[in-house]
C-alpha cells in the first residue's frame, strides 16, 4: 500500500506542475517555479507568475479537493447501498443545489455578494438532502429505497430548474447552462480553506467508520451482530456525504462521472478495505479531476469548456469498456 500511495501522490504533484504550464497565456516551467516560490515567500508577483499564482494554482487545488471529495463520496455510496452505479449524483443533490443556483442567477440575487451562488446552492442541496431524509426515514432503510427516493428527488429538483431558466431573462441561459455543466471557475484563494476544511472533516468521519462501513458489506444482520448500530450508522454517513457533495457542488456545478468512475477503477485494483480505498480514491479523483480541468481550458482555447463535457466523455468509455469486459 505505501508504493501505491507514494506513486499517486507522485502523480498527483506532477499532474499539477505539468497542467499549472496549460492555459490560454503560454507558460514555462520556470514561470511556475517562480509563481509558487514567489506565493511562500510572499514576493510581489507580476505578468505571468501573477496568473499562475492567482489564478492557476487555486484552481488545480480545488480540483483536486473537488475530485478527491467527489470520489470518496461515490465510494461510501457504493458501500452503503452495495451498488456499483451509485454516486453523488444519483440522490438529488446534484439537481438540488442546480435549482438553488438558478434561482440566484435568474433572480439576480446579490444580497451575500460573491457567495450569494454558492450558498444558494448550499442551501438547494441541503433541501434535497432534507426530502430525501423524509422519505426514507418512515421505514426502516432499504438501499433500493434511497436510490428511488434520490430518482424522485431528483426529477422533482430537475423540473424545478427547468422552470426557473424558461420563465427568466433568456439573457442568462448561458452562464445557467455553463454553471449546470460545472466548472471550477469560481476558484479563489479566499473559498479554499473552508472548502478544504469540510473535505477534512467529511474525510476524517467516514474513516472513523471504516471498521463499521467494512462490516456494512457483509449484510445487515451480520454487522448488526457485529456491534454496528446499523441504520444510524448508515444514515449518518449518507448526511456526511450529503454534506460533502452539497458543498462541493455549490462552488463547482455539477460535475458528473467522478463518483461513479473512480470507485470502480479502484474495486479492480484488487483493493477492498475501505481504509485502503479511501486515500486511493481521493488520489485518483484529485489526478482525474486536475486533467480534466487541464482539458477543459486547453481544448478550445481562448474559450473555456464545461467540465462535465470531458468527465462525461471520461466515463462513459470507463463504462462502456467495464460494461463490454462484464465487470459492471
Amino acid at each position: 500500500m505505501t508504493f501505491q500511495y507514494c506513486f499517486l501522490v507522485i502523480g498527483l504533484a506532477v499532474s499539477v506542475f505539468l497542467c499549472a504550464l496549460l492555459g490560454a497565456v503560454p507558460t514555462t516551467a520556470n514561470d511556475v517555479l517562480s509563481a509558487f516560490v514567489g506565493l511562500i515567500d510572499r514576493e510581489s508577483l507580476n505578468g505571468i507568475e501573477l496568473i499562475v499564482a492567482e489564478l492557476r494554482f487555486p484552481r488545480l487545488i480545488l480540483a483536486i479537493l473537488t475530485g478527491g471529495g467527489l470520489a470518496i463520496c461515490g465510494l461510501v455510496l457504493q458501500k452503503l447501498t452495495r451498488n456499483p452505479l451509485a454516486d453523488p449524483f444519483l440522490f438529488g443533490l446534484s439537481a438540488g443545489a442546480s435549482s438553488g443556483a438558478v434561482a440566484c442567477i435568474v433572480l439576480n440575487i446579490t444580497v451575500m455578494g460573491m457567495f450569494s451562488l454558492p450558498v444558494f446552492a448550499f442551501c438547494g442541496a441541503m433541501l434535497a438532502q432534507l426530502m430525501l431524509h423524509t422519505l426514507t426515514s418512515q421505514n426502516q432503510w432499504h438501499p433500493e429505497r434511497v436510490v428511488l427516493a434520490g430518482l424522485i428527488v431528483n426529477s422533482l429538483f430537475s423540473a424545478i430548474t427547468g422552470f426557473l431558466i424558461f420563465s427568466g431573462d433568456q439573457r442568462t441561459a448561458q452562464s445557467v447552462l455553463f454553471w449546470l455543466m460545472g466548472g471550477l471557475g469560481l476558484a479563489k484563494w479566499s473559498i479554499l480553506p473552508i472548502i478544504a476544511l469540510v473535505v477534512a472533516g467529511c474525510y476524517a468521519v467516514i474513516y472513523s467508520q471504516q471498521r463499521s462501513i467494512d462490516r456494512l458489506m457483509t449484510g445487515d444482520e451480520l454487522a448488526a451482530s457485529m456491534g454496528v448500530n446499523v441504520q444510524r450508522t448508515r444514515k449518518g454517513l449518507f448526511a456526511i456525504v450529503a454534506l460533502l457533495t452539497a458543498t462541493l457542488v455549490a462552488w463547482t456545478g455539477t460535475i458528473g462521472f467522478v463518483g461513479l468512475i473512480i470507485p470502480n477503477i479502484v474495486n479492480r485494483l484488487g483493493v477492498y478495505r475501505i481504509q485502503h480505498q479511501l486515500p486511493i480514491c481521493f488520489l485518483f479523483g484529485a489526478i482525474f479531476l486536475v486533467w480534466a480541468d487541464a482539458g477543459a481550458r486547453a481544448l478550445l482555447q481562448p474559450q473555456e469548456l464545461p467540465i462535465s463535457m470531458i468527465t462525461s466523455a471520461v466515463g462513459a468509455f470507463v463504462c462502456l469498456t467495464l460494461i463490454v469486459s462484464r465487470k459492471l
